[in-house]
């Protein structure tokens, strides 16, 4: 991180140390002041190298300006989660009939995880599709039209039904006749009956003669009733073959014509009308079963064999409850949040090593594949989400929720002059570094500080190739001084990935 300088200075780069020449009408000044720098510089060296229990050669303490190539990164914090999770649950509430899985189990896409109770639909589904197939039989009869075999059978039963009009009409003329013949026979009997009344009352003949000719005439009456039913039967079955003849000839004119245009549509409309409530039915059967819709590993289970499942809303997949199924969670990535003043840096495509908290000794790979279009704005600091994918099993050993250190390279530097992190310090917001005097003894130097590689920093101007810049700096020494931390370079690393670039401090000292 970057830590700014105070307004205070070294007393051996003060103007106090600069000035105050000897005058010449006044040589004992010269004297003292002589002293006084050489006791400044003794003690200046003490200030920041006193401490040190080592060597007291000011070379041993000196590090060299180098070329080297580096790879310039941006770290942030990160977690690791799934790219994908959801609860999954029936399009409609009803009876878990099977789970097929467990919790931990990884599944693929399309696998069956569970099978709802589908007994009132199958009954439904074999009548649709009896419907369906009568229907679509029907249309296919009148599209293809009437075969001559069957144009010949439908000629042959309007014969037929024309000779049973023949047969009526015949037998209507014969009950006629007959019916004639019977009322003639009863108005001869009833005649008798009354001439056989009044000679009986005369005395002239027998009460039972009387009496025979009266039933006889009740006989013809008996008959005659039975011959008029008979008739209007015949006349019934006569007006019943003429309907059916009518029938069958309009059908025979049907068949010689051909179905009608509409009424063929008419058909088919009906026929996908049927249809479509079959697939209805069908897609309700294929809802039962459940299937995975991608490829992930089941993280909850909420619901076993028997119980009811409803349909459910709900985004979160860590409660431990719930009326769906299971919970299923896709492919682990690492989300980061990046700086503002980093994010610029960050492209699609880039590598990323990542460091988990609770695997500090393992490194592992990533590549970024999508930076968030929209910041996130949290306590007044500006972060965006770049999310990158797990490369070579990573997430056999990661696990959604850790916490992640991500280091993106963003840069590269072929022949970058670098000097160590520990060595850079700020004066009033200034880099700078100590190089050693022909004596050895420390002077402040500016620089212009460019990207922080963690243990070293890139150096963009103030120093070239083999200079030597003192190391062992002492942080407590230099901080009563005014002395900060080196000012930080462009995309250095620091936590979060923030602007700084900044030296770590616990590089000052022994």
């Amino acid at each position: 991180m970057t830590i700014q300088d105070s307004t205070s200075s070294l007393p051996l780069v003060s103007n106090s140390m600069k000035a105050g020449g000897p005058q010449k009408n006044k040589p004992k000044v010269w004297i003292w002041v002589a002293v006084a720098l050489t006791v400044a510089a003794a003690g200046a060296y003490y200030f920041f190298f006193g401490q040190s229990k080592g060597d007291s050669d000011w070379k041993k303490n000196t590090v060299q300006v180098k070329r080297s190539a580096a790879d310039i990164k941006v770290v942030a914090t990160g977690i690791i989660r799934p790219e994908r999770e959801v609860k999954i649950s029936p399009k409609t509430t009803g009876l878990l009939k099977e789970l097929l899985v467990r919790q931990g189990e990884r599944v693929k896409r399309g696998q069956l995880l569970a099978r709802m109770d589908d007994s009132n639909l199958v009954g439904q589904a074999e009548s649709a599709k009896g419907a369906y197939l009568a229907a679509l039989d029907n249309y296919e009869k009148m599209k293809a039209g009437n075969r001559p075999q069957e144009v010949a059978a439908s000629f042959y039963q309007e014969q037929k039904a024309r000779q049973g009009v023949n047969n009526a009409e015949r037998n209507i003329t014969r009950l006629k006749a007959q019916m004639e013949a019977t009322r003639a026979t009863l108005a001869r009997d009833e005649q008798f009956a009354l001439t056989q009344a009044f000679l009986a009352n005369n005395g002239a003949i027998s009460d039972q003669d009387r009496i025979n000719a009266q039933t006889q005439a009740r006989v013809s009456r008996s008959n005659l009733l039975a011959a008029e039913s008979e008739l209007a039967q015949a006349q019934m079955a006569k007006s019943q073959s003429e309907t059916d003849l009518s029938t069958i000839k309009q059908q025979n004119n049907m068949m010689k014509s051909g179905f009608r245009k509409e009424d063929i549509a008419a058909a088919e409309h009906n026929a996908s009308q049927v249809r479509g409530n079959l697939t209805q039915i069908e897609s309700l059967m294929r809802d039962t079963r459940i299937l995975a819709p991608f490829d992930g590993i089941i993280t909850q289970k909420y619901a076993d064999a028997g119980a009811i499942v409803t349909p459910t809303t709900s985004s979160s997949t860590t409660s431990a409850t719930s009326s769906s199924i299971v919970a299923l969670a896709g492919r682990l990535e690492m989300v980061a949040q990046v700086s503002e003043a980093n994010i610029t840096k960050i492209k699609v495509g880039q590598d990323v090593e990542i460091t988990a908290t609770a695997l500090p000794d393992k490194i592992f790979h990533g590549r970024v594949t999508q930076i968030a279009p929209a910041a996130i704005v949290t306590t007044n600091v500006t972060t965006f989400e770049v999310h990158s994918a797990l490369l070579e099993n990573a997430e056999d050993e990661l696990l959604a929720g850790m916490n992640v250190s991500a280091s993106f390279k963003v840069g590269h530097e072929d022949n970058a002059l670098t000097v160590p992190a520990v060595c850079v310090v700020s004066r009033k917001g200034q880099a700078g570094v100590f190089v050693p005097d022909a004596k050895g003894e420390p002077q402040f130097k500016e620089i212009k500080a460019g990207a922080s590689l963690g243990r070293t920093v890139i150096v963009l101007s103030g120093l070239k190739e083999g200079d030597l810049v003192l190391k062992g700096l002492n942080k407590s020494q230099l901080g009563a001084e005014g002395y900060g931390a080196g000012a930080g370079g462009r995309g250095g690393r620091g936590p979060g990935g923030g602007a700084g670039g900044g030296v770590s401090t616990r590089g000052f000292g022994r």
